[in-house]
C-alpha cells in the first residue's frame, strides 16, 4: 500500500473505530482511496456490525470471461440489494438511455467524442479489457500470443482468428475480409477516420481465408490489441474512400445485439433488437432508446425519478446526489468499483491558433502554466464539489500496467506570485498581471450544461484570480470543442486557451501517450491528427517512440516513466483530480454486469439487460 494511501486508510480506521461514519460514508472513503472489498467489509462490520443485518456483500454483477491473469475484482456495492444481478430474463420492453453528450457520428471509427462510445451497443470489438486489463476475446476466437502462433517470432505479424458464426445485423456474413478492407480505409487519405496511433504502424492486411487474417507492421506495435475496436462492413461500401459524411459514420453497421435504425437530431436515437444476432435467445429487450438531454443536472434528477434506466455517462460530480438518492430508497443503483477511473484534465493550447512553431502568448510561457499548477487547490474540488468523491493524481500515465505514483502539486498560491513575480508578469490596475502589453486571460471551455463542473471551473477560476491571471468560463457544445479539423474543432484547429476534459484511462498507454507527440498534431497535411496541447517536445516524443518501439514491458515502462517526468516538468496540460469510479443504472434494469476495466463497459453487457417491473 503507497504512503498517502496507507494514511489515509489509517484514518480511514479511527473514524470507523470512533464512530464518525456511517455504512455509506465508509464505503465512500474506502473506494476513493482505492482499498479492496476485503478491507471495506472489515470496516463496514466495525463500524455497522451489530446494525442493520450486518455486512453488506458485493454486488453480484454477473458472470465474468475467465482472465488470463486470474480472477476478477469484485466490485464494491454501494448498498446490501443487488440490483442488476442475472435472474429469470424477462423479453420485451425497452430500455431508456439519457445521453448528456450527443456526437456528430456515433461509429467510433469516424469519431473520438465520448457519446460515441454508446455504439457498442450495436458494434463489437476483435477484444475488451477486462477488469484485471486482460483482453478477452469478442469477435476473436482467441487473443494472438507468441505460443498460439498468433504473433511473429520478430513481432511484426500478427495473426487475427475470428470467431466462427457471426454475421453482420443485415445478416451477411462478418469474415476477415472486413477486417481488411477496414485497413483499407483507413490507409486510403481520402478517408476521414478518428483513431489510436496504433493504426499508423499497419502496413497490410491479407485475409489468409474467411476466418483467419493476417496483418503486418511497420514496426512493432504494442497496440495490436487495441485495433479494430470497430469493423466496417465491406458489403455496405462501394470504396474504401470514406468520410464522415457518410451514413453509416453516423449510424453504423455492426454484429452486437441491437440495431440502430434511426437519428433525431437533438431528440433520441433509436435501437431495435438484431434479429440475426448469434445468440438466438438474445437480447431480451425489444430495443433501446437513447433520449438526447443535454442538461446534466437534468438527466440525473429524471434518472433518480426512473424516467431514464442509464445515463451517459455518471461521473465522480454525481455520485453524492446518486448515493443519498439509493439510500433514500429511490429507484437507482449505484455501483462503485476498486480504484479511479479519468482524470479530469486542464489542457493548454501552447501554439498561436494552432500553429505549433508560434508560442501562445500567454500560454506559451512556461511561468503561466507553472502558476497555474500552484494556484489550484485540488482538494477543494473534491471536497467541496465532489462530495469527497475522487483522488488526485500527478501522473500523465495513472492507470493500467505502467501507472505511475505521481504526487500532484501541492496548493501553494504564495509560490505561483512568486513565480509570476519572477518571470516578469506584473499585476495591472485590476489585479489581473500584464507582461511586454499581454494581459494574462485566458478563455477556460468546457461542455455546456454540466452544473457541478461550472461549480469547479469557478473554483480554479478563482485559484487562478487570486494570483493575478484571469480565465474567461465560455463553455460550448461537445460537437464544437471536439469536432475534427474538417468541422472546424477547437481543440483540431487550436482555437482555444485552455479547455477541461476528462481521458487517459487506458490499459496500455500507447495511444494515449501518442497524442501528446508532435506526429499528433492535426494540420491541413495530417487532418485525421489528434492533440489537446499542440506541443512539441523532441524530449517527449523520443521516450515515447522507445515506449512503443518494443513489447519488453521493463523497458516500456521505463521510457513512459521519462514521458511523465517531461510533462510534468513541461506542463502541457494539468491533471485536476481523478474520478471514481463508479456507474448506476435503474434498480429495474436487470442483467448488468460490472466486470471490465472500463467503467462503462456495463453497456457491453446489453445483450443480458431485460426490464423487471
Amino acid at each position: 500500500m503507497e504512503d498517502r494511501q496507507f494514511r489515509a486508510a489509517q484514518q480511514l480506521i479511527r473514524d470507523v473505530l470512533a464512530g464518525r461514519l456511517t455504512r455509506r460514508e465508509v464505503i465512500r472513503r474506502g473506494a476513493a482511496i482505492g482499498l479492496s472489498w476485503t478491507i471495506v467489509s472489515t470496516l463496514l462490520a466495525a463500524c455497522c456490525g451489530g446494525e442493520g443485518g450486518g455486512t453488506p456483500q458485493p454486488t453480484a454483477a454477473g458472470s465474468s470471461p475467465t482472465p488470463a491473469g486470474g480472477g476478477v475484482n469484485t466490485p464494491v456495492a454501494a448498498s446490501t440489494a443487488t440490483p442488476g444481478a442475472a435472474g429469470t430474463p424477462k423479453r420485451g420492453g425497452r430500455a431508456v438511455i439519457a445521453l448528456i453528450q450527443e456526437p456528430g457520428q456515433m461509429n467510433d471509427f469516424f469519431n473520438g467524442q465520448s457519446g460515441s462510445f454508446l455504439s457498442v451497443l450495436a458494434v463489437e470489438p476483435l477484444f475488451v479489457a477486462d477488469r484485471n486489463g486482460e483482453y478477452q476475446p469478442v469477435l476473436a476466437a482467441e487473443v494472438p500470443t507468441l505460443e498460439n502462433g498468433g504473433i511473429s517470432e520478430d513481432f511484426l505479424t500478427i495473426t487475427y482468428k475470428l470467431r466462427d458464426g457471426i454475421t453482420w445485423s443485415d445478416g451477411q456474413p462478418f469474415t476477415a475480409e472486413d477486417i481488411v478492407f477496414t485497413v483499407e480505409v483507413y490507409q486510403n487519405p481520402e478517408s476521414t477516420p478518428q483513431v489510436g496511433a496504433a493504426w499508423e504502424k499497419i502496413e497490410s492486411a491479407r485475409a489468409i481465408d474467411p476466418l483467419t487474417v493476417e496483418v503486418k507492421m511497420s514496426e512493432i506495435n504494442p497496440g495490436y490489441l487495441d485495433l479494430f475496436q470497430q469493423v466496417l462492413p465491406k458489403h455496405k461500401f462501394e470504396s474504401t474512400a470514406i468520410t464522415q459524411e457518410h451514413p453509416l459514420a453516423r449510424l453504423p453497421l455492426g454484429t452486437g445485439p441491437f440495431v440502430f435504425v434511426d437519428w433525431k437530431t437533438g431528440d433520441q436515437i433509436t435501437l431495435e433488437r438484431n434479429p440475426n444476432y448469434r445468440d438466438p435467445e438474445k437480447p431480451y429487450l425489444d430495443g433501446i432508446t437513447i433520449k438526447v438531454t443535454p442538461e446534466k443536472e437534468a438527466a440525473i434528477a429524471s434518472f433518480v425519478n426512473g424516467e431514464f434506466d442509464y445515463v451517459y455517462f455518471i461521473v465522480t460530480g454525481d455520485l453524492p446526489t446518486l448515493v443519498t438518492a439509493e439510500q433514500e430508497g429511490k429507484p437507482v443503483h449505484v455501483e462503485l468499483l476498486e480504484g479511479g477511473a479519468s482524470v479530469e484534465w486542464l489542457w493548454f493550447n501552447l501554439s498561436d491558433n494552432g500553429d505549433p512553431t508560434k508560442p501562445h502568448p500567454v500560454l506559451g510561457d512556461p511561468a503561466i502554466r507553472e502558476a497555474i499548477d500552484y494556484a489550484i487547490d485540488r482538494q477543494a474540488i473534491i471536497d467541496q464539489v465532489l462530495g469527497g468523491f475522487g483522488s488526485l493524481t500527478g501522473a500523465l500515465i495513472y492507470a493500467g500496467w505502467a501507472a505511475v505514483d505521481r504526487p500532484p502539486t501541492p496548493y501553494d498560491p504564495e509560490k505561483a506570485r512568486q513565480i509570476l513575480d519572477a518571470a516578469g508578469w506584473v499585476p495591472g490596475g485590476d489585479g489581473i498581471r500584464v507582461k511586454n502589453g499581454v494581459r494574462a486571460s485566458l478563455r477556460y471551455q468546457t461542455i455546456a450544461g454540466d452544473q457541478t463542473r461550472e461549480l469547479y471551473q469557478q473554483l480554479v477560476q478563482q485559484n487562478c484570480k487570486d494570483v493575478g491571471i484571469e480565465l474567461r468560463i465560455e463553455n460550448v457544445p461537445s460537437n464544437t470543442i471536439f469536432g475534427s479539423w474538417q468541422e472546424g474543432g477547437l481543440l483540431a484547429r487550436g482555437n482555444y486557451d485552455i479547455v477541461m476534459s476528462r481521458d487517459g484511462y487506458e490499459v496500455d498507454p500507447a495511444d494515449w501517450a501518442a497524442i501528446f507527440t508532435s506526429a499528433s498534431i492535426p494540420s491541413e497535411q495530417n487532418p485525421g491528427g489528434f492533440t489537446y496541447s499542440h506541443w512539441r517536445n523532441a524530449e517527449f516524443d523520443a521516450a515515447v517512440e522507445e515506449a512503443n518501439s518494443t513489447l519488453d514491458p521493463e523497458v516500456r515502462r521505463q521510457a513512459y516513466q521519462r514521458a511523465v517526468e517531461i510533462f510534468a516538468r513541461e506542463r502541457p496540460a494539468l491533471p485536476l483530480y481523478r474520478s471514481a469510479s463508479a456507474d448506476a443504472w435503474s434498480t429495474r434494469l436487470k442483467g448488468i454486469k460490472s466486470i471490465w476495466f472500463n467503467p462503462r463497459g456495463t453497456l457491453y453487457s446489453a445483450a443480458d439487460w431485460y426490464l423487471e417491473e
